[in-house]
């Protein structure tokens, strides 16, 4: 998060200063983007939801490493939308994406329509954490996967530059171990993938399947 923008616009970006941040953190996040990407669980994905599209970076790599899946995106900023849309427009012309003013709080889908429900820097800007939670993971289908990416998470190396960007950008942020209960107790199995000295956590949640069940464990790497 860069000191050159409103912090105001983080949680919802408005007007041309929304437009460039947006087409910064298009920029500055696709080193963490990758690197997420990277810890996604092989497996054909037909429908994918991404939570938050931002800037439409995500959803232009889903779509490269999906080729054959229909890409949903939402999010609560009317520029991010219109980004989104400008940045995957073959997409949207050919109907593979569509993309929609939604919130994470009222999702306009049925339970359990996505193979992958993806949610990259945005889940400490939802309006209640604890219950968006548990809707985003509803989306899930049996065997799918939801990735939640943050490049900030509490850790005693960096209390202080976190503590400064909590005041600063409203962040409401957890613990690790708290974010893998949460994603544990919506039925998902959960791997967490950390790079310590960037900061960086992925939390990867598989809905296992039911016809296929397993215990629900967790792992960290």
């Amino acid at each position: 998060m860069s000191k050159e923008h409103d912090p105001v616009q983080f949680r919802n970006p408005v007007g041309d200063e929304g437009r460039s941040l947006l087409e910064d953190m298009n920029e500055h996040h696709r080193p963490l983007t990758e690197w997420a990407l990277s810890k996604i669980p092989d497996g054909r994905r037909e429908r994918i939801l991404d939570i938050g599209c931002g800037g439409g970076m995500l959803i232009s790599l889903l779509s490269a490493m999906h080729r054959d899946a229909e890409i949903y995106g939402i999010d609560i900023s009317e520029e991010s939308v219109a980004m989104t849309r400008k940045v995957n427009a073959e997409l949207v012309d050919s109907g593979r994406c569509r993309v929609s003013l939604d919130s994470v709080s009222e999702l306009p889908f049925e339970e359990g329509s996505f193979d992958l429900v993806t949610a990259f820097e945005t889940y400490f800007f939802w309006p209640d954490l604890d219950d968006d939670i548990v809707k985003a993971a509803a989306m899930v289908a049996d065997g799918g996967c939801f990735v939640i990416v943050s490049e900030t998470y509490p850790h005693p190396m960096f209390k202080e530059r976190n503590d400064e960007i909590i005041r600063s950008y409203g962040l409401d942020l957890r613990e690790n171990d708290e974010m893998t209960a949460m994603l544990k107790d919506c039925g998902l199995s959960v791997t967490v993938h950390e790079i310590e000295e960037r900061n960086w956590v992925v939390f990867v949640g598989t809905r296992v399947s039911s016809r296929n069940p397993t215990r629900c464990g967790t792992s960290v790497s």
